[in-house]
């Protein structure tokens, strides 16, 4: 299988299609763990906190960071996400989207207390993490002395065995898997660019979709489903007709329940 990769950002997605319909599944999960880190570093004084939220996407943490922190700037470098955050977002004056590559960000040196990411660091050139490692550089260029870097990512281990997309169509799962660094890899690569690395937390109890849209009954046959799982932009249209072939019996024998609960 050859993906197409947007070569500046790495980009294997559609998002310009993707991020029309992005908001109706997805859902800023850990939240409580930025505002916990944030509140940390500021003393409690969260309102004098300014936040860079890189891969902002259609703006969900952004906005939902607002009403605790004073300042947030989205960095989103597809078209299609920008447009939707900026609309999300237009009625919030703390908040401000710009368009970026989280590899060159445009922003000075030492302008922000906290940098977050949040599942995208999967999206980055792959090849021996070296779309990584520039951005982890370019989090530590804009950031003040004492600020704080929050990754939210998952494990190689957490894509394979917990995305619903790796358990229908397990080549495309282990495609994906593979792009993110192992949670020591990562650690050490923030060691490397100057980090000191405080805690890695497993935040497992909750899914990146609502819960609505998670269990849509007609999972793979959708294509909004799809859109929400990077796991189906890798997968061939041989293994994505074997997955949809392999729901519809599950359809008739009434067992689709248990792939949700497997996941």
């Amino acid at each position: 299988l050859k993906l197409s990769i947007n070569k500046m950002s790495g980009e294997y997605e559609d998002y310009n299609t993707t991020s029309k319909d992005y908001d109706t599944g997805r859902r800023p999960v850990g939240l409580e763990v930025f505002i916990g880190a944030i509140a940390r570093l500021m003393d409690g004084q969260l309102k004098k906190a300014t936040v860079v939220d890189i891969g902002c996407g259609t703006g969900n943490y952004a906005a939902a960071l607002s009403p605790f922190v004073g300042q947030v700037t989205g960095v989103e470098y597809n078209s299609g996400m920008l447009e939707q955050a900026r609309r999300k977002t237009a009625h919030l004056s703390n908040v401000k989207v710009i368009q970026g590559d989280a590899t060159n960000i445009p922003l000075p040196d030492g302008v922000c207390d906290v940098v977050t990411c949040t599942q995208v660091i999967h999206h980055f050139i792959a090849e021996e993490f070296s779309g990584l490692c520039q951005f982890l550089r370019e989090a530590k260029r804009i950031l003040k002395q004492k600020g704080v870097l929050i990754i939210n990512t998952s494990s190689p281990e957490q894509a394979s065995k917990c995305w619903m997309g790796a358990g229908l169509a397990p080549i495309a799962g282990n495609i994906v898997s593979e792009r993110f660094p192992p949670i020591d890899v990562l650690c050490s690569k923030m060691s490397d660019a100057g980090f000191t690395v405080n805690a890695a937390l497993s935040h497992c109890f909750q899914t990146l979709h609502a819960p609505s849209v998670f269990k849509d009954p007609l999972g793979p046959l959708s294509k909004e489903w799809r859109s929400l799982d990077s796991v189906w932009s890798c997968a061939s249209d041989e293994e994505l007709e074997q997955a949809q072939l392999e729901w519809k019996r599950r359809q008739k024998e009434g067992t689709t329940h248990e792939i949700f609960e497997e996941r």
